[in-house]
C-alpha cells in the first residue's frame, strides 16, 4: 500500500474506527504503561489515528508534560482534534503527517508509542529511524502491533491496509541499543519496548 492508498483507506474508517476499534484492539494500556511516562514527559502518539491514547497519555504526563499525536488521514485526526478541543487540553496537539517524515527537530521527545501502525506505515524503516531521531538518547520507543494474523486472514489488508511483509523487529533492533519483546494471543500481538536510539548515539559519540 502506498500512502495515498493508506490514507484514502482511514478517511473512509474515521467516522466508525472508534466504535469498531476503541474496545476490540488489545493490549493498549500494556502498551501506554510499558512507555514508563512520568509527569513532565513529553510523549508523541506515532499515527495517533482519532486520538484513543490520547486521553491516558496526557493522565500520566499530567499538565507539565506535552502529548503529540501524528496522522496521515485527516479525517482521523478531525476525530482527535475535537476530542483535544472539548477536553481543553492546552498541552496536547495532532498534526498531520507522514511517520516516515516527522515534523519535529531532533530530540524533541522523551517517549514515543506507536498502536498497531507499525505494519501499516508504507516506509517502516524510515519511520523507524524517525523515531530514533526524534527521541533524547535516553528515550523509550513502544511499538504494539500484530504479527501474524493474516497468516489466517490473508485478505485482512484489503480492507485494514496492512502488510505484514517489513522485518519490523529487524528494523527496531537496527535503530535502537536494546529491544525487549513480548508476545500475546499466540503470538499474534507484539510488544516491543525500545531504548537508547543507536543512531542517535553515534553521532554523540561521534562528536568531538
Amino acid at each position: 500500500m502506498n500512502l495515498a492508498d493508506v490514507r484514502k483507506t482511514f478517511d473512509a474508517w474515521a467516522p466508525v474506527y472508534n466504535p469498531t476499534h476503541g474496545w476490540t484492539l488489545p493490549k493498549r494500556r500494556s502498551a501506554r504503561l510499558a512507555l514508563g511516562l512520568q509527569s513532565g514527559d513529553r510523549v508523541l502518539d506515532l499515527a495517533c489515528g482519532t486520538g484513543l491514547n490520547l486521553p491516558h497519555l496526557r493522565q500520566l504526563v499530567v499538565e507539565r508534560g506535552r502529548v503529540a499525536g501524528v496522522d496521515l488521514s485527516p479525517r482521523m485526526l478531525d476525530v482527535a482534534r475535537r476530542l483535544v478541543g472539548r477536553s481543553g487540553w492546552e498541552n496536547v496537539e495532532v498534526r498531520q503527517a507522514d511517520a516516515a517524515q516527522l515534523p519535529f527537530a531532533d530530540k524533541t521527545f522523551d517517549k514515543v508509542l506507536c498502536s498497531f501502525a507499525m505494519n501499516i506505515i508504507p516506509d517502516t524503516m524510515r519511520a523507524i529511524r524517525e523515531v530514533g531521531r526524534v527521541l533524547v538518547p535516553t528515550g523509550r520507543f513502544v511499538s504494539l502491533e500484530v504479527r501474524s494474523i493474516l497468516h489466517f486472514l490473508p485478505h485482512l489488508w484489503r480492507v485494514c491496509a496492512v502488510d505484514m511483509s517489513p522485518d519490523t523487529l529487524g528494523g527496531l533492533r537496527e535503530v535502537f541499543d536494546e529491544v525487549q519483546v513480548s508476545r500475546a494471543w499466540l503470538g499474534m500481538i507484539l510488544i516491543a519496548v525500545c531504548f537508547r536510539p543507536a543512531l542517535l548515539r553515534r553521532d554523540l559519540e561521534a562528536k568531538p
